[in-house]
């Protein structure tokens, strides 16, 4: 039985005015996985870095500071190649984003009763039934080892709703999301969570600084480079305006 790895980090960005947070899925083959790993492994060397964080990789901060002129050309360089190591090694990138307080105000009462509004729990959840849907569509019969970054404060939210998909006997759901495994690993421990925290911090950031001001044909060059590199792999699913309400009538009580 051939597994896929899948990977998943959630990132949130937040201003005076607006949030939004994104659960980001990065998928690897094994052999992909490897290709991904010794380059980027390579990389965090030249930064004398034990683990990749992009909230502090793009600003300059704690092992990403570029106080020197050759940390500056290395920001450059690394800068243009990540999107690369991330895009031309996975299988799949798929992200779900909601703007938390918009779905807390569209949330019907029912709803939040019976699902809750927690958009990391739900994304997971989308993320696990939206690659069910992936792996159906390409007729791959492969399973699906799950790796989570730990260290939200939602973790044991998390950990108990996928634990009911997997084993609850209510409908067909664990036999059609092909879950293998699904571990929660510290930063670190499993790069793949690296790769998924660069998608989310650029998905937000997008959303942020370019959608919100109908700029999203005008994205930042490193995320424009992911999306080249990944080309028909990568997806999303925004919750918000239609698609939003659309969403909360899909299933009742």
């Amino acid at each position: 039985m051939r597994i896929l790895k899948v990977f998943l980090d959630r990132g949130a960005k937040v201003d005076a005015t607006d949030s939004v947070v994104a659960v980001a899925a990065t998928v690897f083959k094994p052999l992909g996985y490897k290709r991904f790993v010794r380059p980027w492994n390579r990389f965090l060397r030249g930064w004398g870095a034990e683990a990749f964080h992009a909230a502090d990789f793009y600003p300059g901060a704690k092992d990403f500071r570029r106080d020197s002129t050759r940390k500056q050309e290395l920001f450059a360089k690394d800068s243009k190649v990540i999107p690369g190591l991330v895009g031309e090694n996975v299988e799949r990138i798929l992200v779900v984003a909601a703007r938390p307080e918009e779905f807390q105000r569209e949330a019907s009462l029912e709803w939040k009763n019976t699902f809750g509004v927690n958009i990391h729990s739900i994304g997971v959840q989308m993320c696990l039934i939206a690659l069910e849907w992936w792996a159906e569509e390409c007729h791959f019969n492969e399973r699906f080892a799950y790796f989570r970054e730990s260290g939200d404060e939602d973790d044991t939210e998390v950990a108990s709703t996928v634990e009911k998909m997997r084993n609850g006997h209510a409908d067909d759901t664990a036999r059609l999301i092909r879950v293998n495994t699904f571990q929660h690993v510290e930063k670190g421990l499993e790069r793949g969570t690296e790769a998924s925290d660069f998608v989310a911090w650029h998905w937000n950031k997008w959303y942020m600084d370019k959608v919100r001001h109908g700029e999203a044909d005008n994205p930042r060059k490193d995320f424009a480079a992911l999306a080249g590199f990944a080309e028909n792999k990568f997806k999303y699913i925004f919750l918000t305006g239609d698609s939003l309400k659309f969403f909360f009538s899909l299933k009742r009580r």
